[in-house]
C-alpha cells in the first residue's frame, strides 16, 4: 500500500519517464504537468504536456484486505485508484504539426516500453512517496478516445483541441489512515489446549519437503523440516526473501529420512522467507525441493517493560531496538494492545525504530513489534501454562 502522496508520485514518475524519452530523441522537448489550457498559453517552441484528467475507485479492489493484515484484525480497507491521463504534444513554427507529430510518436513508444512503473522508477522520481513499497505495480495502459470523448474533454479544459492520446494508470492502493484493530493472539485452544487431531500423509517416492513442524521461528531457535526421502543427500537449507537475497545455512542435521533440523541463524532479519532444502548426492549433483514459507520473529532488544511519558498533546514517542536490522521497504508496525502504529519513515536498514502514538491514554499495554505480518514473541516461554510475559509490555503515564 501506498501514502496519499501516491498520485501525485505517479504523475511525476510518468513525467520523466516522458522527459528521458522525449528529451533525448527531440531535443529541447519540456514535458509539463498543466492543464492543456496552461500549458499552451506560453506557447513553448516545442513541449510534451501530461494532464490528470480523471480518477475512479477500482471495484475490484475495494473489499481486498490491506497488506499485512492477519486473520481476525480489522482496518480500513485500502482506497484502490485509477488514473486517468491526457497526453499532448505542442510544437510553435512552420514545423509545428510534423514536430507535434514526432514529439507524441515518442511519447507513445516511450509508455509502450514502460507498460507498468517499477519500484526503481518511483523511487527515483518521486522519492517524497512509498509508492514504491506497494506489493501490486501500477500498470499504464492506452485509453482509446473517440470523438465525443475528445469534444468534451476540449470543450471543458476551454481549449483549442490538439491531438492527444488518453492513458491509464492501474491501480494506486492508498492506505487509509485510521487505527486498526489487531487482537491479541489466543493462546489455548480446545481441550487441554492440544487443538484438532491431526494425520501425516503418505510419503512420496521423491525427496520433498511436506511441512515446516513450527512455521513461525525466533532467530536462534531449531526449524524442523519434514517431508518424506530427505537422507537422499547431504542437506544444506537455503532461506529466500524478496528483499535480502538468498542466506544459506550449512549446518543442517538429517535426522532420518521424514525430518531435518537446522538453527536459524541469530542475525537472519525478520520477516517471511521461503525456506528450500538442497540434497548433495555422493556425485556432487543437487537436487533442491519445493519452497516452503517460514515466518522469522523479530526480537525486541530495548529494555522491557518500557515505561513513557505523554508530552502536552498526549502524545507519545517510543524508540524500540531490535536485534536485526529492519530494511526500509519492509512493513514495521508497534502494536500496543489491539492498537497497530506503523514505524516512522527511515531511509536505510536500521535496529532503532521509532513510532509517534497520538491521543495516548495512560496504561499498560501488551508489546508487539511487527515486520511484514510477523510478531515478536509475547508469550511467557518459561511459564508451564500459556500467558503473555509480563516483561513484553509498555506502561504509558
Amino acid at each position: 500500500m501506498s501514502d496519499a502522496l501516491a498520485v501525485a508520485a505517479v504523475t511525476e514518475t510518468l513525467r520523466a519517464i516522458l522527459q528521458r524519452a522525449v528529451g533525448r530523441m527531440v531535443p529541447g522537448t519540456v514535458v509539463t504537468t498543466l492543464p492543456p489550457d496552461e500549458a499552451f498559453a506560453e506557447r513553448p517552441a516545442a513541449g510534451l504536456n501530461i494532464f490528470l484528467y480523471g480518477t475512479s475507485v477500482d471495484g475490484g479492489w475495494l473489499n481486498a484486505d490491506p497488506d499485512g493484515m492477519r486473520p481476525g484484525e480489522t482496518r480500513r480497507s485500502m482506497l484502490p485508484l485509477a488514473l486517468r491521463y491526457l497526453v499532448t504534444p505542442y510544437a510553435n513554427g512552420d514545423a509545428g504539426a510534423s514536430a507535434a507529430d514526432r514529439i507524441l510518436g515518442v511519447a507513445m513508444a516511450a509508455l509502450h516500453d514502460h507498460p507498468e512503473l517499477s519500484p526503481a522508477d518511483l523511487r527515483s522520481a518521486a522519492r517524497f512517496s512509498n509508492l514504491h513499497r506497494q506489493s501490486e505495480r501500477v500498470r499504464i495502459t492506452h485509453v482509446p478516445l473517440g470523438v465525443e470523448d475528445n469534444s468534451k474533454l476540449w470543450a471543458a479544459f476551454q481549449s483549442q483541441y490538439r491531438t492527444s492520446v488518453a492513458y491509464e494508470a492501474r491501480v494506486v492502493l492508498i492506505e487509509s489512515t485510521l487505527p486498526g484493530r489487531a487482537p491479541l493472539p489466543v493462546v489455548r485452544r480446545g481441550e487441554d489446549g492440544r487443538g484438532l487431531p491431526a494425520a501425516a500423509s503418505a510419503a512420496g517416492s521423491w525427496p520433498a519437503l511436506e511441512a515446516i513442524t513450527v512455521p513461525v521461528v525466533p532467530p536462534g531457535h531449531d526449524l524442523v523440516l519434514t517431508g518424506n526421502r530427505l537422507d537422499a543427500g547431504v542437506p544444506s537449507l537455503r532461506l529466500t526473501h524478496p528483499l535480502l537475497g538468498d542466506r544459506l545455512v550449512p549446518e543442517v542435521q538429517n535426522v532420518d529420512g521424514t525430518e531435518v533440523r537446522a538453527v536459524v541463524p541469530e542475525d537472519l532479519a525478520a520477516g517471511t522467507w521461503s525456506a528450500t532444502l538442497v540434497l548433495t548426492r555422493p556425485d556432487g549433483s543437487e537436487q533442491s525441493t519445493e519452497a516452503l514459507p517460514v515466518s522469522i520473529t523479530p526480537r525486541i532488544t530495548s529494555s522491557l517493560p518500557m515505561s513513557v511519558e505523554r508530552d502536552a498533546n498526549h502524545t507519545v514517542s517510543l524508540e524500540v531496538t531490535c536485534a536485526a536490522p529492519v530494511h526500509p521497504d519492509q512493513r514495521v508496525e508497534l502494536l500496543l494492545g489491539e492498537l497497530p502504529v506503523p514505524a516512522e519513515p527511515f531511509g536505510q536498514a536500521t535496529r532503532a525504530l521509532r513510532f509517534r502514538i497520538a491521543g495516548a491514554r495512560p496504561g499498560r499495554y501488551a508489546l508487539r513489534l511487527r515486520v511484514d505480518g510477523v510478531d515478536s514473541p509475547l508469550l511467557d516461554a518459561d511459564s508451564a501454562e500459556p500467558r503473555f510475559a509480563a516483561a513484553a509490555a509498555v506502561v504509558v503515564t
